[in-house]
């Protein structure tokens, strides 16, 4: 087993042998540190307990990793990629294939590797769901998802609740500390240290029109416990506020539209995430893309409005990165709006009211009458010639 893992292992360039022994604190302190040195490492640990460094993933590493171990070794599984790599990517604790379908991912998991966790993974997952390691994550995850970006010093303020005992504090401290989430997304801007939330594409850009158009928010909303935890939850595809009347709204829309599953997920999170852009024409097209690409299910005019209603009022209602959490519907800024006869491409009789002039055409083509001359047979059947039949009414 040992050997097929190192093998895999010495297949990797050594600059992802090194992020991996970084990041579960497995760098060795000594020997040498040629690739051969590393990868032995690297495949000591992970041999030696797989329940330590399990535990040290993301709620959605392990639950991709259960759900590729219950499909078997180097069986592939279709997913919808998410917007940003997860650890069990970045790290190659599983094998993920983008050369097929660009709207799908093929994952797998390694022979060597699921010998090693298919008997521990499920074990790991009920631990941390009960001792409350994923409510931290949630927790943290959900309010970087909220904010977009924010110093560490107040996310940290933010998330902390009261407590009824200095040890409740500390308990909650120590989960914190260890929760994966706050190693992976903090960076360092103009000297401050901030969270960044994995799905902010950049960091700068968002915190330039910050400045610049949005200036007048000064502080960053406050939010319960409860509805950072909810936030974070079906990570990489999280979505704010999904049991708020707004969210749920949203959902029912989008399964009566077609969506289901892993696709009624993702579109929810694409509508939270696209909502946090600017309204123009251009991302108005983005935000409602889940609605107009599903126009064979939608049977009139009215119904694309009232769907198009219904994610406007929810992106209207989620808190915007560049607003610090706040919403638009409490602000006044960033309000989307659907313009009178959006939809009139999908429903030509709404535009104007009059058929096309291309259609008309085609309509004359298609009813026009071949000329009949007066000798011929009277188109009518009645076997007398045109002239002395229906020819002898046109004057």
């Amino acid at each position: 087993m040992n050997a097929s893992l190192t093998d895999i292992l010495m297949e990797r360039p050594v600059e992802e042998i090194e992020a991996a022994l970084d990041y579960f604190g497995a760098y060795p302190r000594r020997g040498g540190h040629r690739k051969q040195d590393l990868v032995k490492a690297l495949a000591s640990f992970f041999t030696e307990d797989p329940e330590r460094w399990l535990g040290a993933l993301l709620e959605g590493d392990l639950r991709l990793l259960s759900r590729l171990c219950k499909a078997g070794p180097d069986v592939q599984v279709d997913l919808i990629p998410s917007d940003y790599p997860m650890v069990s990517e970045v790290l190659h604790l599983a094998d993920f294939d983008k050369s097929g379908d660009p709207d799908l991912v093929g994952a797998s998991i390694p022979g060597a590797l699921y010998s090693l966790i298919n008997d521990k993974i499920d074990e790991v997952i009920k631990r941390k769901e009960s001792n409350g390691d994923f409510d931290v994550e949630r927790l943290a995850l959900g309010a970087l998802h909220t904010f977009g970006i924010i110093p560490l010093t107040t996310f940290v303020d933010y998330i902390f609740a009261r407590f009824d005992t200095v040890e409740e504090m500390k308990t909650f401290a120590a989960s914190l500390t260890g929760c994966p989430v706050l190693k992976l997304y903090q960076e360092e801007y103009k000297g401050v240290t901030y969270m960044v939330s994995p799905d902010v594409e950049n960091l700068e850009e968002l915190m330039r029109k910050r400045r610049k158009l949005y200036k007048g928010v000064r502080t960053y909303a406050r939010l319960s416990q409860e509805e950072y935890k909810a936030c974070g939850l079906n990570s990489p595809f999280c979505v704010f506020g999904e049991d708020s009347p707004q969210g749920k709204a949203l959902r029912a829309m989008l399964y009566k539209v077609g969506y289901e599953g892993d696709e009624l997920d993702f579109a929810m999170h694409s509508i939270w995430i696209n909502a946090q852009y600017e309204p123009d024409d251009n991302n108005l097209d983005i935000l409602l893309a889940p609605v107009t690409h599903r126009d064979a299910d939608i049977e009139s005019y009215e119904e694309f409005v009232e769907c198009a209603q219904i994610i406007i009022t929810y992106a209207n209602w989620v808190p915007k990165w560049l607003l610090k959490g706040h919403s638009a519907q409490e602000t006044g800024l960033m309000l989307y709006s659907l313009p009178d006869g959006y939809f009139e491409n999908e429903f030509e009789e709404y535009a104007g009211g009059e058929i096309s002039e291309e259609l008309m055409k085609y309509f004359d083509n298609a009813n026009r009458v071949r000329p009949v001359y007066p000798d011929d047979p009277c188109p009518c059947g009645s076997g007398l010639s045109y002239r002395l039949c229906h020819g002898k009414y046109v004057s």
